[in-house]
């Protein structure tokens, strides 16, 4: 005799995807729009059908069992195939596109592009929710995943499958308060290492490829403090004689002259900063995410257009 068994509920898949992303019950109640005893019971039916409890509480929050972040990867990969698939190309309305994109980026990208390419994403797609996630202190799979959908920075490499579009190029310049004795002369490189320096580094590192131009003149700077982002840098060079760097497109985003601060050109022979949005071959033909890259490479095009020339297009 032939034993009938129950299909599984192929939508546990989509509420254990965003339970995993959210790492709470109410955070994925309030993600798919359902209330809190009703992602409870999910849950409940999930571990049941997975038999594993596949979140546990850690003090006030709830973490991922070794199960849990096993499956986490192919839970996103199977609604990934399922939606392209059930999304033909060419028949996406933007307008009715319901997606939220999520970018990592450094605060500084954030605080100059963020509210400008959502206005942008809008026009086309205007309930398409953009989160930009911040930059972790290394390097990880967020991208093959599925969990980050664009990651940019400052172009670096990124594995060999993943693709890398320039979206533009940059110059750091030095900065300090408007009263600093640093301008009372000429900037020479040895007046720039009389002074303390910020570093920014997620990472925490004091040294960069400045030193190395400074070691190569027998000079070496002292780097008294390291933040990790370049508001705080900035925030620190208002109230102190410590000099830092940055990027011009950080610089003009917060406006120099209403932070009390002054932009001077370091007294060294420096690259410029390339600047990159890199994505999983995955998203190539998906029609939302080229309109995603397109916004952010079209903007920052025309906050910086006197470098878009150096802009590569695909």
């Amino acid at each position: 005799m032939k034993i009938m068994t129950r299909p599984p509920d192929l939508n546990l898949l989509i509420v254990l995807d965003a339970l995993l992303e959210e790492g709470s019950v109410t955070g994925a109640a309030q993600r798919m729009g359902v209330s809190a005893p009703s992602m409870s019971r999910a849950l409940a039916r999930i571990r049941q059908a997975v038999g594993d409890p596949i979140l546990v509480r850690a003090g006030r929050s709830l973490v991922p069992t070794p199960r849990a972040l096993a499956l986490r990867n192919e839970v996103r990969g199977v609604i990934e195939e399922a939606a392209a698939l059930l999304r033909p190309e060419g028949l996406v309305s933007f307008r009715t596109l319901e997606r939220r994109f999520t970018i990592r980026a450094n605060e500084g990208f954030t605080g100059v592009f963020a509210s400008r390419l959502l206005d942008r994403i809008a026009i086309e797609a205007p309930l398409a929710v953009i989160r930009f996630a911040p930059e972790g202190e290394v390097d990880d799979d967020s991208l093959r995943d599925g969990r980050v959908d664009l990651d940019i920075g400052a172009l670096r490499a990124m594995g060999p499958e993943v693709r890398v579009q320039t979206i533009f190029r940059d110059l750091n310049v030095g900065v300090a308060r408007a009263g600093h004795p640093i301008f009372a002369g000429m900037i020479t490189p040895e007046r720039f290492v009389a002074y303390g320096h910020i570093s920014v580094s997620r990472r925490g590192r004091a040294e960069g490829p400045i030193d190395r131009r400074l070691a190569s003149l027998g000079l070496t700077r002292r780097v008294p403090l390291v933040v990790p982002s370049f508001h705080a840098a900035l925030l620190s060079v208002c109230q102190s004689d410590l000099i830092g760097l940055a990027p011009t497109h950080v610089l003009n985003g917060v406006g120099d002259a209403k932070w009390g601060l002054r932009t001077f050109e370091i007294p060294l022979p420096l690259e410029t900063v390339v600047m990159a949005q890199a994505w999983h071959p995955r998203f190539d033909r998906d029609a939302a995410h080229r309109l995603l890259r397109g916004a952010v490479r079209d903007l920052c095009a025309e906050v910086h257009p006197r470098l878009n020339e150096l802009i590569s297009r695909p």
